[in-house]
């Protein structure tokens, strides 16, 4: 979620260098709302087309056979003075990580920087990267050494399952962030506020798991019961922002703090669903990093360096868990420090002082900070003090925010959306698992929001929003069937060994997305919503939370 308030900075009113004039169509779509959902349907366009065309080979050849591979191995002529060697390669589908002949043609250079890390433990750390170009000449200790053995560890996926797996826990680390920071200090944090949003959200995952079964009960197709249950944020909030003033805004809060919960949710589902084998050794590994991360909280360490660094292990004993890799970046969002260091009196004092001294620093005001070190000291002193005033949590999520957007989402998108369509659309879309998808996505999910919403408001536990009609609700409702990501996440999950089936549930994953976009659009556009107060004439600002 954005935190762009369209505040002026020292360069607004500058005319723009030629860098800045090149890349200012870019920032302003970046800026726009619906940015995000744009860029997941055009990506998502491109998969399609791409994997139905005479290029198709390319497709499948890119994302699902060509292999990378990531090793450790030691070569036998290092092996009496301890050498490693860490092999990055990517290696041709047909062709195996453990050949001799792929190990005779790697090569091995050194990286002084990391090996001067680690000198103390490991006497020369060199990379291999895998190369048909073999030279054999000059080699001596500090050259390009062939690797011969079979490494001692190694991880070799599909550029897809590297995506799915890797790439898709920094998004849920993102996820993790948006759902803590709505917890700790936004929508979600009051009761009150949050009633709505939760019972919707609950709803929006029973009613279309109940379609789902209904059609897929007795079946083989039944382990994806999960896939319609979750909204795909993107794709929801940015068909909302699409609808512009005419949507009231306490609407957008409420569907994004709906989707959220969603997110929860199946992040839950996932975890505990779709995790086939659990390997405790693993599990205690990881439970063991999360704990060095909490007592770092509880410490109020606010390097996020050191968080991130401690994410990699982690990620990857969840993996070798059992448990989905990405849980890996929910488990690491939980443990980032949410409060700030300096309070708001302390840092405006602080920053007031520093401004003081950067202006009277000399008598020329236009005077080039770059040739003043006490200007230059003013200005850190500032910056120091804006990483003390904003927690780790939210700067983590304003650096990551963007690229989870623009692409860590849409590659995703690309390497999954890519469905060949054999025979007729009918044909595909007849499989008791597309059925449940599209009926549990474009009718369960808005008959579940509207019902528990409904159910909420009539026990008392919340009310609407201001401004939001029952109709508003509704159209929210269909537009919280757009799953999408979260969707085709949870379907390769479900589906991982039939591919029949994993086609089928991807396409009436895309046909329901498309049924519910417009479906909630269209019913939004027919809303008069009720006019939102005032600031002024709301009256006295009190908490939610406290009895009238």
């Amino acid at each position: 979620m954005s935190d762009d308030h369209h505040i002026p900075t020292a360069a607004s009113d500058l005319n723009p260098e030629p860098g800045e004039r090149l890349a200012r169509p870019f920032t302003r779509f970046a800026k726009l709302s619906s940015s995000g959902g744009i860029v997941l349907l055009l990506m998502t366009a491109i998969a399609m087309i791409w994997a139905n065309s005479k290029y198709a080979d390319s497709y499948n050849e890119i994302f699902y056979e060509t292999k990378t591979t990531i090793a450790v191995s030691i070569a036998p002529d290092h092996a009496d003075s301890g050498h490693g060697d860490v092999d990055t390669h990517a290696s041709d589908p047909h062709s195996s990580s453990h050949d001799d002949d792929n190990h005779e043609s790697a090569d091995d250079s050194p990286i002084e920087d990391a090996a001067d890390a680690i000198e103390e433990t490991v006497e020369d750390l060199s990379m291999v990267v895998g190369d048909d170009h073999h030279d054999d000449g000059g080699h001596g200790g500090h050259g390009w050494q062939p690797v011969t053995e079979e490494p001692m560890w190694y991880q070799q996926h599909s550029s897809a399952l590297w995506i799915n797996d890797f790439l898709m826990a920094i998004f849920f680390l993102v996820v993790g962030l948006e759902i803590k920071r709505e917890i700790l200090c936004g929508e979600l944090a009051s009761p009150k506020r949050a009633a709505l949003p939760i019972f919707g959200a609950l709803g929006g995952m029973i009613g279309p798991a109940l379609i789902f079964v209904a059609f897929n009960f007795g079946k083989e197709t039944i382990g994806g019961w999960g896939i319609p249950m979750a909204t795909d944020i993107a794709f929801a909030v940015g068909i909302l922002a699409m609808l512009g003033s005419r949507i009231p805004n306490s609407l957008k809060v409420f569907l994004t703090s709906l989707a959220i919960v969603d997110d929860l949710g199946a992040l839950v589902v996932i975890a505990v669903f779709y995790t086939e084998n659990l390997e405790m050794a693993y599990l205690g590994y990881a439970g063991t990093v999360v704990a060095i991360l909490m007592f770092m909280n509880v410490l109020r360490v606010r390097w996020i360096t050191l968080y991130l660094v401690l994410g990699l292990p982690l990620w990857y004993f969840v993996y070798m868990s059992g448990v989905h890799a990405t849980i890996a970046g929910v488990l690491l969002a939980a443990t980032i420090p949410a409060h700030a260091r300096v309070n708001a009196v302390n840092y405006v004092f602080s920053t007031r002082k520093a401004l003081d001294v950067f202006a009277n620093a000399h008598d020329d005001p236009e005077f080039d900070v770059t040739e003043s070190s006490e200007r230059r000291a003013a200005v850190n002193a500032i910056i120091h003090n804006s990483r003390m005033v904003l927690p780790p949590l939210h700067r983590i999520e304003h650096v990551l925010h963007p690229w989870a957007a623009f692409v860590i989402i849409p590659i995703f998108a690309l390497a999954n959306a890519g469905i060949p369509i054999h025979g007729g659309v009918t044909e595909n879309l007849s499989d008791p698992a597309a059925i449940g998808i599209i009926l549990g996505l474009s009718v369960g999910k808005p008959l579940g929001i509207i019902a528990l919403c409904y159910l909420a408001c009539v026990m008392g536990i919340a009310s609407l929003p201001r401004g939001v009609s029952w109709r508003h609700i509704l159209g929210a409702g269909m537009l919280g069937g757009i799953g999408f990501t979260m969707a085709i996440f949870i379907a390769n999950l479900a589906y991982a060994n039939s591919a029949s089936h994993l086609e089928h549930a991807k396409l009436a994953i895309l046909v329901a997305s498309a049924i519910s976009a417009i479906g909630g659009a269209a019913i939004l556009l027919t809303c008069k919503s009720k006019p939102e107060p005032e600031p002024e004439s709301m009256g006295p600002l009190i908490d939610d939370d406290e009895d009238d």
